[in-house]
């Protein structure tokens, strides 16, 4: 116990409130254009100029660094984004293109001289998939990937650096938990800080520029919320944060029937065609989570917090 009570612990904080913890890596995970690359874009910015994120989240203002090795126009897509962003040369903000590097001791080396050059306090890895090595026959995929991530989060607390890393999630994975969809091994995420999961609403149109963003981490509570995708901005809006953003759908539908006027339970399921027990179960998690209040008997409103 001595010993143990004796170690030197780094603790954790957040270099994002809410999203992003440091030291350490976090992973950002979703679908194929789900929006991933713009928002680990979006939290570099943010860090880069220490200005809340979604004009919402506090961050811990330091110079960032975006690798981009996923994409081979990413450069130009991020040029655009910092560009409709406001940066200017004033900010510290650097933008890496593809690296001749796998993760490995190479790689390490080159991105540590990095961190300790440019003093950044965070780094966006896009994607894991474009720099993880190559698997050769007899290789233990679930003790490469913990090694690989490994490697990565100790770097990051030696060096007192947040790491972004971006993945896709699995094609096979739709009926597990959303904690459980990165692609790989359960090793994918036993090696990291944190995992935020990026994904596009079912219920809603495919077009539908909203986005369920949830994040859960070792040292962290585990938060939801709703942002919205601004096209003229290239970036993403806070809509919502709490229990009711997976349930934003039903948010959406109450508010299209009633506006913000006064409802009760046999208004919403004759109006929205659900069942009864099931428009009972919406309500009590909506009230629950703070997105609608109770107003005489039996009746309800949407909050005022809802921002649709």
């Amino acid at each position: 116990m001595a010993e143990l009570l004796a170690l030197d612990v780094v603790p954790s904080k957040m270099i994002i409130e809410s999203l992003a913890p440091t030291p350490g890596v976090s992973l950002l995970v979703g679908a194929p254009k789900s929006g991933k690359t713009i928002l680990a874009v979006q939290m570099a910015i943010a860090v880069a100029r220490g200005s809340a994120l979604f004009d919402y989240y506090r961050v811990k203002q330091g110079p960032a660094m975006i690798v981009e090795q996923d994409d081979p126009a990413g450069p130009a897509s991020i040029k655009d984004i910092v560009l409709r962003a406001g940066i200017t040369d004033a900010v510290p903000l650097f933008v890496q293109p593809r690296v001749p590097f796998s993760i490995g001791p190479a790689f390490l080396d080159w991105l540590g001289n990095q961190i300790v050059k440019r003093s950044l306090g965070h780094v966006v890895l896009d994607s894991y998939t474009a720099l993880r090595a190559s698997r050769g026959s007899g290789v233990d995929i679930v003790k490469a990937e913990q090694s690989e991530l490994l490697s990565l989060d100790t770097l990051a607390k030696k060096l007192d650096c947040a790491f972004g890393v971006v993945h896709h999630a699995s094609k096979g994975s739709a009926g597990l938990d959303w904690s459980d969809r990165a692609a790989g091994t359960f090793a994918m995420s036993a090696a990291t800080e944190a995992q935020v999961f990026i994904s596009r609403f079912p219920d809603l149109d495919v077009a539908s520029p909203e986005r369920l963003v949830r994040v859960r981490g070792r040292h962290c509570s585990d938060v939801e919320m709703v942002l919205r995708f601004r096209k003229e901005t290239l970036d993403y809006e806070h809509v919502l944060e709490g229990g009711a953003a997976s349930a934003y759908p039903q948010l959406l539908q109450i508010r299209h029937a009633f506006g913000n006027q006064t409802f009760t339970p046999k208004q919403l399921y004759l109006t929205t065609g659900v069942a009864r027990a099931t428009a009972f179960r919406q309500i009590e998690r909506l009230f629950r989570a703070g997105a609608l209040q109770k107003r005489g008997r039996g009746e309800y409103v949407l909050a005022d917090l809802v921002r649709l």
